[in-house]
């Protein structure tokens, strides 16, 4: 699902050039350090097979939460054509006292549907618990999701706090579902991979803050128009300027979980961020 800009960038600074509006095709300046990231297209996963059917679907949820853990834009639902995709099989083995040893075998196919890497976690969990979705089920997923996402990372630079501005992401407002949090966890994965730091550490001082707001239209013949704002603030909450996008969605299609959508509006808003940025930067170099 994507998230076109319909109002690129809102511009409150004083005495400095208009900015261009490169986002006016809904899509990204050919140089943004955020067109082709290796990662931008982000992970689908898939139910488990082999697993009974609530503890199939707990654990693809867990697998995504993981993988977004270590800055992978992942998610159980929606996916377009970059996509990879990630499926676990599983197999038990009883055991004494109620128990089973359960193993995961997670494969990873590209967006063409070739295997790109499998990764594979064990555990010993109580039956009831394998048949509930229960305690036991983040062992087979966490071990797994750290070289899960390497096979798709990229490999930009890491920054390096004291030599460029820091940016805090504040949990965005308004959103329906699991929205407030997804968008800014996916913003903040989005300004990394355009090799800005964040202010995501203690005793960090923002040069940079940004603001989401998120309004959602009642249902109208089975659709809803969400509408997304990006606000990039000074530290003393001065604007700076804003990124706007809106869509039509199913009615509903959010109410729970964001998943990869909550990456294709950020990945689609983070250059606008980052050109606000470098203008401010231009204007008031100071502040970095």
């Amino acid at each position: 699902m994507r998230f076109p800009l319909i109002a690129a960038l809102l511009l409150a600074l004083a005495a400095c050039q208009p900015l261009p509006h490169p986002f006016e095709d809904s899509a990204p300046p050919p140089n943004s350090p955020l067109m082709t990231p290796p990662d931008s297209a982000g992970i689908v996963v898939l139910p488990v097979s082999g697993a009974p059917g609530t503890t199939a679907r707990d654990l693809a949820d867990a697998m995504a939460t993981a993988l977004q853990d270590n800055d992978i834009p992942a998610g159980t639902s929606a996916r377009n054509r970059g996509s990879y995709v990630l499926q676990g099989k599983a197999t038990t083995k009883g055991m004494p006292d109620g128990k089973m040893q359960v193993t995961v075998a997670w494969q990873m196919s590209g967006p063409d549907g070739k295997p790109t890497g499998q990764q594979q976690a064990s555990t010993v969990m109580m039956a009831s618990a394998w048949q509930d979705g229960g305690a036991g089920i983040t062992n087979l997923v966490t071990p797994a999701a750290p070289a899960l996402a390497k096979l798709i990372q990229s490999n930009n630079p890491v920054p390096v706090p004291g030599s460029d501005p820091l940016i805090a992401v504040h949990k965005a407002t308004g959103a329906p579902g699991d929205g407030d949090q997804a968008l800014a966890t996916a913003m903040s994965a989005a300004l990394r991979h355009a090799q800005l730091s964040l202010a995501d550490f203690p005793g960090a001082v923002p040069n940079y803050i940004v603001e989401v707001k998120v309004a959602v239209t009642p249902p109208v013949s089975g659709k809803q128009k969400v509408s997304i704002a990006w606000t990039l603030q000074g530290p003393k909450g001065d604007q700076i300027g804003q990124v706007k996008q809106e869509n039509a969605v199913a009615a509903g299609s959010l109410d729970k979980v964001w998943g990869l959508t909550a990456y294709d509006a950020a990945n689609a808003a983070a250059p606008g961020i980052t050109a606000l940025i470098d203008q401010a930067k231009r204007v008031a170099p100071h502040a970095s």
